[in-house]
């Protein structure tokens, strides 16, 4: 260190970028410069575009920075601290790497003990200069485990996989000690969506707020031109292009912030539509049915009330019954025999009438049509009673002056663990393949059985008042309103 240490004075960051050979390419220059001016970094960057580098290399100024003023740090027994924290250690590591073998490169005497470069187990530290600069990577896999002293900066790798509480609860407070001292954080990622890595994004490019502490950038992969030294036409940039889906490409090669690549449903959440619901014998209990044998027999037992809103209550989903075994499976059962028992209508598969009315009979209740038509359309429902919206009823608002809310209308009980996993799981097709084996627009046949019962619930009950030919009415009237 102490043979390019005439560097530290002025932290000459391209002569340290020169003594470890590394050349920013284009699209990495602009958030090396940022840093200059701005505490907080985002970059939204596809695949192959060289986050890993620009975030291991900023750690090597970092370190220069810190011989240069150790002399002030060791006197008060301070020292600068940063931790590269990602959704697992192998993601840490990549940045980790970059920056251990730079100062490897330089010659750097570690602490021993105090340095550690273990992948594997997930030990991966440096220390220098008597402990007054460290690195660690760290897992954010149990985001409790982030707790320490106050950090120098911060790199948070493929952020956007990461649980919003790492930055919010546990990482952005610990940059407060070193705020005067201009603490930072490099936020680098692959979209995911729309999710609070996008929300930080679009702070970083709002300039109404004049808040000149963030910025953000988006960087697609061919603006590395030493991977693709053509460009967005470069040859590998085509293949990739050739072989994904349109909404896939855009995220994970443009760096687009795209809606959920290939997810049906996309506005569903855990945390806003799962709960702990009860029967309630005000309101009539339904059925939804979709039949199978190897594909699983599915049903799903709702209520709805006065506003529509919609609970599901409970779930039957069983492979290899059939439809007697179906029948008997659920009165048998404590909580669903309950159910069926005072249900009033099954919606079912119209592909399979004999299962329903099978069912119908061993539970006495009426077989409903309508339950049919286009995918899209029972699809479209569902995500209708998925959106927040304003709705009034005494499950969702509990004071007595009844005020209305926002609320989904659509409410799912926790008990129903197929019926989650699916909901988030049934996607679009993401590839060519896929695309060959299915239509584009359609959803893949995979994750599909209670989604498809809930869909012929929702047309059933719901399609003449809030379909496709609903709305086909509605638009008819408005032109004869129109022209008279």
């Amino acid at each position: 260190m102490t043979d390019v240490a005439v560097q530290v004075e002025t932290l000459d960051i391209n002569g340290i970028f020169e003594d470890v050979e590394y050349k920013p390419h284009a699209g990495q220059i602009p958030i090396h410069i940022a840093g200059l001016s701005h505490r907080f970094r985002l970059a939204s960057c596809g695949r192959r575009f060289g986050k890993s580098q620009v975030g291991g290399h900023e750690l090597t100024v970092a370190a220069f920075e810190a011989y240069g003023q150790r002399g002030q740090l060791s006197p008060k027994g301070k020292r600068h601290e940063y931790w590269i924290v990602g959704p697992e250690y192998s993601d840490a590591e990549k940045e980790f790497r970059v920056v251990y073998d730079d100062l490897t490169r330089l010659g750097v005497e570690f602490d021993r003990p105090g340095t550690y470069y273990s992948e594997g187990g997930g030990d991966m530290d440096i220390s220098l200069f008597g402990g007054r600069f460290l690195v660690h990577a760290k897992s954010a896999k149990y985001p409790q485990t982030l707790v320490g002293e106050g950090l120098r900066g911060v790199i948070l790798a493929e952020a956007a996989k990461l649980k919003p509480i790492v930055w919010t609860k546990y990482i952005r407070p610990t940059l407060a000690d070193f705020a005067r001292e201009g603490s930072w954080a490099l936020l680098t990622s692959t979209p995911e969506g729309k999710n609070w890595f996008y929300d930080l994004y679009q702070r970083g490019q709002s300039t109404l707020k004049g808040d000149s502490e963030w910025y953000s950038i988006r960087r697609p992969s061919w603006t590395n031109d030493i991977v693709f030294p053509e460009g967005e036409t470069d040859p590998e940039i085509e293949e990739m292009r050739a072989d994904m889906s349109a909404e896939k490409f855009k995220q994970e090669i443009e760096a687009d912030f795209t809606e959920f690549v290939g997810r049906v449903f996309k506005d569903f959440s855990i945390e806003t539509h799962v709960g702990d619901f009860q029967y309630n014998p005000r309101w009539p209990v339904y059925i939804a049915e979709d039949a199978g044998f190897t594909n699983p027999n599915v049903a799903l037992f709702l209520q709805v009330d006065m506003w529509d809103n919609v609970w599901v209550l409970a779930e039957y989903y069983e492979r290899h019954r059939i439809p007697e075994e179906f029948a008997q499976d659920v009165l048998e059962h404590h909580k669903l025999g309950s159910l069926a028992r005072v249900a009033r209508k099954i919606y079912p598969d119209p592909a399979d009438p004999g299962t329903a009315n099978t069912l119908a009979k061993h539970w006495q209740v009426e077989v409903m049509g309508g339950t049919g038509g286009e995918r899209k359309d029972r699809i479209d429902l569902i995500r209708r009673w998925l959106k927040s919206q304003l709705v009034t009823g005494d499950a969702f608002v509990p004071d007595l002056q009844n005020q209305p809310t926002m609320a989904p209308k659509l409410m799912i009980d926790r008990s129903c663990e197929h019926l989650i996993q699916e909901m988030q799981d049934y996607r679009y097709p993401e590839n060519k393949r896929e695309e060959s084996q299915a239509d584009s627009e359609e959803p893949l046949k995979v994750d599909d059985h209670t989604p498809e019962a809930l869909g012929r619930f929702f047309m059933g009950h719901f399609g003449q008042k809030y379909g496709p030919k609903a709305a086909a009415r509605v638009a008819r009237a408005r032109v004869k309103t129109r022209s008279r």
